[in-house]
């Protein structure tokens, strides 16, 4: 027998990420993160999938394991934790290792690939990450903080700071202040030693990959002199000789913003992913640039994808997760191919891009209704390992051949694709239990007669002759889309006896960069008349409640929720969550609000208060009568929690059904990442506050 899925599920769920192929391609490394019931933290480990088909822990213990990185000849596997220190006496660094445990950071530790004790590798004083090994093994090349220490009493006890504020990006949602330390590259050898750092300045450098030929290194960095106004990382690359920095060159010209390069297997070209510094909507396109005689400032990247509508970034939506991977691109053995990852229409799959160009439809190596988050490749590029998923199945660890497979203009359209072993089974055992409701896709016509997308989830035992009410679903962004990523929260939603409807709008990305431009300085305008035809869609398939309709939606979602019951009052019910409600204020309290300006709003507050104000949810605020719930984290950066103490404060003034929920410590993913139990909570005041409004009327 099954059952309906419950807000409890949650910590029964395993949060798969991070698949590594080895070299030879016969094992896949990758995380597991579950939720520890008792103390209400989550716990992530490193598993490995071997040939013979068994999937086997590889680190223990209660501390937090991720960033798997195989050594070139498969016999070592890198990784970051925040394990206690360990380094034997004799150790060239043993002598500072008693200071830096005081001060615990995630490090990186090495650990046979046969299995055995793990080896810390790494004491950086803020911790080290995203190690990367060079092609020869003899080093890791790896990012970490670089800046002055917190100040502590004798007792250990931290002191409180002055915080002195001379740049414009100075803090960052879910990490805090950012305005003393920079990022930097470094490289330790792996036998062990003092790391030496590669690169140094006022500037964070990131996405660093070797060259086959280990003589250099790619990687991004935003150095412009308005840098910290709007950030836009330059393609640079920098020569290692015996160990130590050499000649560093910079390879675009402060137009795109770049990242995830990545070295063709004769290390003559790079590709890499990149959206244009202004109006970007946030559409990522791939690159390739030819380093063949090539010299800096005198050669322009060839755009691959111009033709193509998707964006190659995991732009689908779930609740599993809070990160929109842009995993690096892959190239083919013969350097012509490159795989790389794109959202389009409500799903995001693995394509295979001819070095020539995408054109409109190039060849995806997953078709279907899917969410591949992730991916790598052996070195040899003869297979991938997938992370992938779907609206029914949280993302699990996949493996194809890619040989098995020829590109071509119809490769995975019609054509035989890749056949995907499923390696991993991690919530299997949950799913057996579960009766989950499956999407219906449902295409209609918007504002100004637009195609649409939408889907329908209906209750998993739905009965035709009865009506249901329904729940609009609205994602945030704007730039981002709804499709076929898993959503813990509308599952229970649909298990509670509500039909779902979630759409993507005008200004969702997956649909080209026109269409995701299209809500540019006209916030609420247009994109919320699509929304409203969804729902009329929605409303002619049949089994809903018209007088039974609730809304709810996160960040630009909150935004939507707050604007559509300003506008309307047709909803029975609203939920506002990590809201932005005006847009004048929001300006200067987000952390990078400021950027809107340039990019989604078209012109400041005071060139043009008007329209801000006009944008603004909280304008229209003597309009709403529909009961809301409004849901913020009080360390949310993002869209700061004065935007709901705004909308409450004038709710609650003119006298109207509000509640407030303000979250303690969380930041703007409490509902994909934040604390445990209290995702448990949020999840329980939407469904008390819909069965409350939406319930069957007496």
């Amino acid at each position: 027998m099954t059952r309906a899925i419950t807000i409890e599920d949650l910590y029964r769920l395993r949060f798969v990420s991070q698949p590594r192929l080895s070299p030879d391609g016969s094992r896949v490394a990758f995380v597991v993160t579950t939720i520890d019931e008792r103390e209400h933290e989550y716990r992530s480990a490193i598993w490995v999938a071997l040939p013979n088909g068994e999937v086997r822990r590889f680190t223990t213990g209660r501390a937090k394991a991720h960033s798997p990185s195989w050594s070139p000849d498969g016999r070592w596997l890198a990784f970051v934790s925040d394990r206690d220190s360990d380094e034997p006496a004799g150790s060239p660094v043993a002598g500072r290792a008693a200071e830096r445990q005081a001060q615990p950071s995630s490090q990186i530790w090495l650990l046979p690939a046969d299995g055995g004790e793990a080896r810390q590798l790494t004491w950086m004083e803020h911790g080290a990450e995203r190690p990367v090994w060079s092609p020869d093994g003899r080093y890791l090349l790896f990012s970490a903080q670089v800046g002055p220490s917190d100040e502590k009493t004798p007792a250990g006890k931290p002191l409180p700071k002055a915080r002195v504020i001379e740049r414009l990006w100075y803090r960052l949602d879910g990490v805090g202040f950012i305005h003393e330390r920079r990022s930097h590259l470094f490289l330790i050898p792996v036998e062990g030693g003092e790391p030496v750092q590669l690169t140094d300045g006022d500037w964070d450098d990131a996405d660093a990959a070797w060259s086959p030929d280990g003589q250099q290194i790619a990687f991004v960095s935003s150095r412009a002199e308005d840098r910290w106004r709007m950030p836009c990382p330059d393609l640079y690359t920098l020569t290692i000789v015996s160990g130590q920095s050499g000649e560093l060159r910079c390879w675009t010209n402060g137009s795109l913003s770049c990242s995830s390069p990545s070295w063709s297997p004769d290390g003559r070209h790079l590709a890499f992913l990149a959206m244009p510094k202004y109006r970007s909507a946030n559409h990522v396109d791939l690159y390739v640039l030819s380093l063949d005689g090539a010299i800096p400032g005198q050669v322009q990247p060839l755009c691959l994808t111009s033709d193509f509508e998707g964006s190659c970034v995991d732009w689908t939506n779930s609740d599993l997760g809070d990160e929109h991977l842009m995993p690096p691109p892959g190239w083919s053995a013969d350097g012509q191919t490159l795989y790389a990852l794109a959202s389009r229409r409500g799903a995001t799959r693995l394509y295979a891009i001819p070095i020539s160009g995408a054109g409109p439809e190039p060849p995806t190596l997953t078709p279907g209704a899917v969410h591949v988050r992730d991916f790598s490749l052996d070195q040899a590029a003869q297979h991938a390992a997938l992370l992938m998923g779907s609206a029914t199945q949280p993302p699990e660890i996949y493996r194809c051949s890619l040989t098995s497979m020829a590109p071509g203009p119809e490769a995975g359209q019609g054509a035989e694709a890749p056949t995907l072993e499923q390696v991993s089974h991690c919530n299997d055992e949950l799913l057996r239990e579960l009766k989950l409701a499956s999407p219906e896709y449902l295409p209609y016509r918007g504002c100004d007669d637009w195609p649409m997308d939408g889907w329908l989830l209906r209750p998993p035992d739905y009965d035709p002759a009865r009506r249901y009410p329904l729940i609009v679903e609205i994602h945030g962004g704007p730039n981002t889309q709804y499709g076929y990523g898993f959503f813990h929260e509308m599952q229970v939603l649909a298990a509670a006896g509500y039909v779902i409807l979630y759409t993507n709008p005008r200004g969702s990305c997956g649909y080209g960069r026109e269409f995701a431009l299209a809500v540019r300085g006209a916030w609420g305008e247009k994109d919320s008349l699509d929304i409203l035809a969804g729902i009329d869609a929605a409303l002619q398939q049949g089994g809903i409640d018209e007088q039974r309709i609730g809304v709810i939606g996160g960040s630009y979602g909150g935004f939507m929720t707050a604007w559509l019951i300003g506008h309307s009052h047709r909803f029975r019910a609203a939920v506002a969550d990590r809201s932005v409600t005006n847009l004048v204020s929001d300006f200067g309290s987000s952390d990078f609000g400021w950027t809107f300006a340039d990019d989604e709003l078209d012109t400041t507050p005071w060139e043009d208060l008007e329209r801000y104000w006009r944008m603004s949810p909280l304008a229209y605020v003597q309009h709403m009568q529909t009961p809301l719930l409004i849901l913020h984290s009080e360390q949310d950066l993002r869209c700061n929690i004065e935007q709901a103490d705004q909308l409450f404060t004038a709710l609650k003034y003119l006298g109207r059904e509000v509640r407030y929920v303000r979250f303690e410590g969380q930041s703007h993913g409490l509902s994909r990442g934040g604390h445990p139990s209290l995702r448990l909570q949020r999840l329980r005041f939407i469904v008390d506050w819909f069965e409350r409004h939406l319930r069957e009327p007496d």
